[in-house]
């Protein structure tokens, strides 16, 4: 009995260090002082056992319950809840955009215009937006001025051309940074020539697609404070605390844009051109965006959503250990 015991965990030990660690076998092997087919053997048994259970998730699959559940909740008309599992952040996020992007090349028409932002989501979703549609003459226009950032997910001219590519459709670029230091720098801009049909093609959108902004760093911490009730009440009862954003515009937990300086320099779409537009989409993922899509949620500017299961389940959790009505 005791060497089956001792047997059992060497299997669940192996198991472990080659599924969950990555080890590889030749490697366990040695670990082990035994050979490699010993590992082949221990690993075939603890699939027989039942102690390995292979679970294989589609990432073109939907959780229709939760998916309903926020739809009821926040008055949606479809949101997408992609089955998580333990993959990491940027394969999950690529997960989301893929879902995304089907999604939108079924229902998007030609002779329409589009609305895009910066930040990786968005990035994502262009880059799993599938080239073989019959879409056609699409304005593809950014939704906010240039990012300082280097990184190519915040380089959004060139994310506008490859997408108004994808599209058959006209792009449209901005050379205004996305944030001036004066309001006197921003009337300047936007009084500009060439901002003007920008502007016009801000106040007519079929579509808008973008992130949703996780927290200012104060509350950038792990994701079981997240779900603490003191933190909650903190930001509930605290309108200028920005809890996320979209285009880069802050909002609180009620789903109400702050004004604050911040806001106001920002050379982007705001709240109406986003409520005028026909559609808007967004996307996001992970916990530490749980209060961020809670208040994306709560402007009720948001038709479509694709998030992934585990901060679904978060969002309808703290949901329903709190009045809806608290939240909005």
């Amino acid at each position: 009995m005791d060497m089956e015991i001792t047997e059992l965990q060497e299997m669940v030990q192996v198991a472990r260090m080659y599924y969950k660690d990555g080890l590889t076998q030749d490697k366990i092997a040695k670990e082990f002082s035994i050979s490699r087919s010993s590992i082949s053997i221990l690993l075939t048994e603890a699939k027989k056992r039942g102690i390995v259970q292979i679970n294989i998730l589609d990432p073109m699959a939907n959780n229709e319950e939760l998916s309903a559940k926020m739809e009821m909740l926040f008055g949606l008309e479809k949101c997408i809840v992609v089955p998580g599992g333990t993959y990491k952040e940027k394969i999950l996020l690529q997960m989301v955009a893929l879902q995304a992007a089907k999604f939108m090349s079924e229902i998007m028409s030609s002779h329409t215009s589009v609305g895009i932002s910066w930040g990786s989501s968005c990035y994502e979703f262009i880059k799993a937006f599938p080239t073989n549609t019959e879409l056609c003459d699409i304005d593809v226009v950014p939704l906010i001025g240039g990012s300082p950032l280097l990184s190519q997910e915040f380089q959004l001219n060139e994310s506008v051309l490859n997408f108004a590519e994808k599209l058959r459709g006209i792009p449209t670029l901005i050379y205004s940074p996305g944030m001036v230091d004066t309001m006197e720098d921003k009337k300047r801009i936007l009084d500009s020539k060439y901002m003007q049909s920008i502007l016009q093609s801000w106040a007519n959108l079929d579509l808008a697609i973008v992130g949703v902004g996780r927290p200012p760093k104060i509350f950038d911490k792990d994701n079981i404070e997240y779900l603490d009730s003191n933190v909650l009440k903190i930001v509930n009862q605290s309108p200028e605390i920005a809890v996320g954003d979209l285009c880069a515009r802050r909002f609180n937990i009620k789903g109400e844009f702050i004004h604050c300086s911040y806001n106001d320099r920002l050379i982007g779409i705001d709240e109406n051109g986003l409520k005028n537009a026909k559609k808007v989409l967004a996307l996001a993922i992970g916990s530490q965006k749980l209060f961020s899509i809670i208040g994306a949620l709560n402007t009720k500017l948001l038709n479509y959503l694709v998030l992934d299961e585990m901060t679904a389940n978060n969002i309808i959790k703290t949901i329903e250990s709190h009045s809806i009505e608290a939240l909005q």
